[in-house]
């Protein structure tokens, strides 16, 4: 059976994505006027190809002349009946890259204008562009290592390799709520007197460990506690029971609510597997600063609560055993925005710690928020 034509096997893989590039690939597809220009364009590939993987050590490049290159080599080994078609396949899978690097260079006359311009392929924006010219061939050169530079510089707002290391974020709600009411009530022709306390106290704490893997992906832990009580004292010298009559009452209720919760939540799905459900992202802005966003799930835990009840007086006495009640429940990392802080995707490493505190204004409930990051790219 005859074998298919290099070139056509070429044109099939060219569009297709077969295999997600395990290293974000810049692919730079060059074009000219005339033959002049041809040698700038080389210049340029070497130039922005070094200039990129200084800044972002992660990336692969490929070019226009890396796929002429790789078609005669393996045209001429099928010719000698060694071909390798899983190379082919390689070089279709590569034009499916991150990022297009499109150069144009023209020669007008004694000048080189060089125009270039990168597009995430994601999202066809134009994430990075310069134009430069030069009047000679050593200002055409210079031309060149401008537009290169700048092009790279233009990178810096975004997370080209991505940052990873720990993020920990530890945040802990204090509550005390006191509510006393009493006035005088009258019964039986004797003064008495109604009064209510009511006492609030709550404490929690999750500390979420958390490790970027990749550019939004978050793997770690959780550890959450919470408890809960509230107590309620009732005097009612003037007391009404089901008969109509009238006396003094006394009624306690203590209601205890504790939670322990570990674990992240893992029912998001990512490449047909479950990935735990925390995220986090990290938006550089044009002002060389950036934030860190992050938010989390937990997995569902007990939430048990414990009702006390006792009622001694004229009527409705009670004293009745503990009732205990339990429940599953949750804890979100509700996306919290860390920043913005001096950075760029051209650092090496972002890190920082830090602590701030708020005060609910209805339930005057206190968080305090203390977290922790030391971030370093690939």
């Amino acid at each position: 059976m005859r074998k298919p034509d290099i070139m056509l096997l070429f044109l099939l893989f060219i569009g297709s994505y077969l295999a997600t590039a395990k290293n974000p690939m810049f692919y730079i597809a060059t074009s000219c006027n005339n033959q002049a220009a041809t040698g700038y364009m080389g210049l340029f590939e070497s130039e922005f190809t070094n200039a990129l993987k200084k800044e972002f050590p992660c990336v692969e490049t490929l070019s226009d002349n890396n796929v002429v290159t790789l078609l005669q080599h393996e045209k001429q080994k099928q010719l000698l009946g060694s071909g390798d078609y899983d190379e082919i396949s390689n070089i279709g899978e590569a034009m499916g890259s991150d990022y297009l690097v499109s150069l144009k260079v023209q020669i007008l006359g004694n000048t080189a204008l060089i125009t270039a311009f990168c597009i995430d392929n994601r999202t066809s924006k134009v994430i990075s562009r310069s134009t430069s010219s030069g009047v000679d061939g050593n200002a055409g050169i210079q031309a060149v290592e401008k537009v290169s530079k700048q092009l790279v510089e233009g990178l810096k707002k975004y997370e080209i390799c991505p940052f990873k290391g720990p993020i920990n974020v530890v945040v802990k709600t204090e509550r005390t709520d006191k509510k006393n009411e009493s006035y005088a009530v009258y019964c039986n022709g004797m003064d008495g007197l109604y009064k209510l306390d009511v006492t609030v106290n709550k404490t929690s704490d999750a500390d979420w460990k958390l490790k970027k893997t990749s550019k939004n992906q978050v793997s770690g832990s959780v550890t959450y506690n919470l408890r809960e009580e509230t107590e309620t004292e009732e005097q009612n010298d003037c007391y009404i029971c089901p008969s109509g009559r009238q006396g003094a009452r006394m009624y306690t209720e203590k209601t205890t609510k504790t939670s322990r919760v570990e674990g992240l939540s893992n029912e998001s799905v990512a490449d047909n597997q479950q990935i735990e459900d925390a995220r986090a992202e990290i938006t550089f802005l044009d002002n060389g600063t950036y934030s860190l966003k992050v938010k989390a799930a937990s997995k569902k835990g007990d939430l048990i609560l414990k009702i006390e009840k006792r009622a001694e007086g004229t009527c409705d006495n009670q004293s009745p055993l503990p009732e205990n009640i339990t429940k599953k429940a949750d804890v979100p990392l509700n996306e919290v925005t860390f920043g913005p802080f001096s950075g760029t995707s051209l650092d090496k490493v972002l890190s920082h710690k830090d602590s701030y505190s708020s005060i609910d204004p209805v339930t005057k409930e206190k968080t305090t928020v203390t977290y922790d990051y030391d971030l370093k790219k690939d």
